[in-house]
């Protein structure tokens, strides 16, 4: 059966609209991984900066214990010297 020129336009326009659909699906892939990106450097940047906060924190506990250290050194050799 022969096809008509009907038919095969009608088949390029499927095409077409398929090709359409095909690249409107990659172009919001490629937005959903732009964004994706984005809100992986931006939680990369929030990790960093909590690390540092961490850090900080560890260096003030350090320092409390050691002065807590040397008062109850200073404590001990006061009350041994009564």
């Amino acid at each position: 059966m022969p096809t008509t020129l009907a038919e095969l336009e009608a088949r390029v326009a499927a095409l077409e609209a398929e090709r359409a659909d095909y690249k409107a699906v990659l172009a919001t892939i490629n937005a959903l991984s732009q964004q994706t990106r984005h809100r992986l450097d931006v939680l990369d940047e929030k990790i960093d900066d909590t690390n540092a906060r961490v850090r900080l924190i560890d260096d003030r506990v350090r320092s409390v214990e050691e002065t807590v250290a040397e008062i109850k050194d200073l404590l001990v050799r006061a009350l041994d010297h009564r």
